[in-house]
């Protein structure tokens, strides 16, 4: 797709800055001195940073800007402090991005890992403005796509969040398919564990994909350290292909053969494969057992997400009752399948799993990996067993075997 222009540039874009400073005879060595200089001093005007060439001081000043984009609203949950951030950009498209907090409390009823539970925050960031692959679940693909974020772009929403609070972790979660946005993300990423910039250790960040199969392994190649998590949400390839349409062109085969290829190249590691539960869609014991056999010796942690509504939903879908999800995530566990079910955090924002929308709308909430497509009716839906119109937030953790987790250590 076309390039979405902005002017001036954002002085965070790696690629945009060195081009900049080849074009003007000048070595890229400067661009670390630049961004340090502006982290620390972030109004100090770019004419005025101290050590760079003076032939690049205006030239400088009227390319680029420190910062494109804005904070335009927050909102923080009354429940857990997740602080949700709509971003306006420059050229007037919006974003979001969300500083997930992690109270500390052991959620397990036997405290099991509690050393592990300290407060900390996560930050869930957008790779796109809309996007394109439809996924019938999520209303973000209402919006279609309308632009890729530029790298700078990208790092941008971390500026932003360290404003408010001290970030950990960093995923990929949030508005768009990540890999659909490759050279953004990779620079992004690397500008993010630079030491010059952020310093952002690679374990902490986290890249979440639908399963475009020939990025994963460009990925792997160019980022090795950066992990990767597999957004899956059917354990076949029909059922898969109903409810992300993206399956059609990357098969369910190619997709656990990718897999494989990068647990093999991270022995440690485990990876995260999420799995939204829509009431008597994907959520039946059958389903259970044929993930349970999909995954069945592969180094993997299932993360089920119960499916959050919303009114736009032309499928329909419905979210699991208790008992169900229970019974699902007793099925894995009972199969020696490492499982959990995630924690909705700032579910009362609109910030949970699946809601990041656009904040001072007056449509309602969308979800973010709750995709739909607009049509003009709604699809036939499989029968489907007794759902909950509402769900307390309270965790729900197997009592045999397993993983005994409920929240996302991202």
């Amino acid at each position: 797709m076309v390039r979405r222009q902005l002017r001036p540039k954002p002085l965070l874009d790696e690629p945009s800055l060195r081009s900049f400073l080849v074009g003007h005879g000048v070595k890229p060595v400067h661009m670390s001195k630049i961004w340090r200089h502006m982290l620390a001093n972030p109004d100090c005007p770019l004419d005025e940073i101290p050590g760079i060439p003076d032939r690049i001081r205006l030239p400088l000043k009227e390319e680029f800007t420190f910062l494109t984009s804005t904070v335009a609203t927050t909102l923080e949950s009354e429940i857990d402090g997740t602080i949700k951030l709509l971003v306006r950009l420059q050229d007037g498209g919006e974003i979001e991005c969300v500083l997930i907090h992690h109270t500390g409390e052991a959620e397990d009823p036997a405290a099991r890992q509690a050393d592990r539970c300290g407060q900390r925050d996560t930050l869930c960031v957008s790779s796109q403005v809309g996007c394109r692959l439809g996924c019938t679940f999520c209303a973000t693909g209402t919006m279609g796509l309308q632009g890729n974020l530029w790298a700078g772009e990208i790092q941008e929403q971390l500026v932003h969040a360290r404003r408010l609070r001290p970030v950990s972790n960093i995923v990929f979660m949030g508005m768009g398919e990540p890999l659909e946005n490759y050279e953004g993300v990779v620079n992004a990423i690397r500008g993010l564990v630079d030491v010059q910039r952020f310093g952002v250790a690679p374990s902490s960040i986290t890249v979440s994909t639908v399963g475009i199969v020939n990025n994963m392994r460009r990925f792997m190649d160019d980022l090795p350290k950066i992990k990767l998590a597999i957004s899956l949400h059917a354990p076949t390839q029909e059922l898969r292909e109903q409810i992300v349409p993206i399956g059609k062109t990357f098969k369910l085969e190619a997709l656990m053969e990718v897999l494989d290829e990068y647990a093999a190249r991270n022995s440690k590691g485990m990876v995260m494969v999420s799995y939204v539960l829509l009431a008597g869609v994907n959520d039946t014991d059958e389903c259970a057992q044929q993930l349970c056999e999909l995954v069945k010796g592969r180094p993997v942690i299932v993360n089920l997400i119960p499916y959050n509504p919303f009114e736009e939903n032309v499928y329909r879908y419905e979210t699991p009752t208790d008992e169900r999800v229970d019974e699902f995530l007793k099925v894995l566990s009972e199969a020696d399948i490492r499982v959990f079910q995630r924690r909705h955090h700032g579910r009362d924002i609109g910030a949970a799993c699946g809601q990041l929308a656009k904040l001072g709308r007056q449509a309602p909430v969308r979800d973010i990996e709750n995709f739909t497509l607009e049509k003009e009716r709604a699809p036939q839906a499989p029968a489907r067993g007794p759902t909950a119109s509402s769900r307390a937030d309270r965790p729900r953790v197997s009592t045999s075997g397993g993983l005994h987790r409920t929240a996302l250590v991202a």
